[in-house]
């Protein structure tokens, strides 16, 4: 994740010397750098990106603070490009947190990945996209 940080400090850097704001691209998430964040009606759902093997492979990660509510049963996925990934089924109870992370994930630009929670009988809550640029 550090060589991914220094190329977004060096862009924004960059950016800022030249009088333009930083897109919000470069920030990478919405709550830290390539880290996503949403609050649904029991909880955080957060998605992260980490630096994989190499350059063009990333480390997918999300998971789920429950702060509140019934069992649930659900599933970890994103989506990036037209691809749509899923993990596997789990139970998840108030007061918990659950995860599931994809080890050097092919993501060699800067594209959006979605990470989301779909949850059995409910639907599917989508995280706010985050990028390692």
């Amino acid at each position: 994740m550090m060589k991914l940080r220094r190329v977004a400090t060096a862009t924004a850097a960059a950016l800022i010397g030249l009088g333009v704001t930083a897109p919000a691209a470069v920030a990478g998430g919405n709550y830290d750098y390539a880290t996503s964040r949403t609050s649904l009606s029991n909880g955080y759902l957060y998605t992260q990106l980490s630096t994989g093997s190499d350059s063009s492979h990333m480390n997918v990660k999300d998971w789920y603070n429950k702060s509140g509510g019934g069992t649930i049963s659900a599933r970890f996925g994103y989506s990036y490009h037209s691809g749509t990934h899923y993990g596997s089924w789990f139970s998840q109870s108030s007061g918990t947190t659950k995860a599931a992370q994809w080890s050097n994930v092919y993501i060699n630009d800067c594209q959006n990945v979605v990470g989301f929670l779909d949850v059995s009988g409910q639907g599917t809550f989508y995280n706010a996209p985050v990028t390692g640029c």
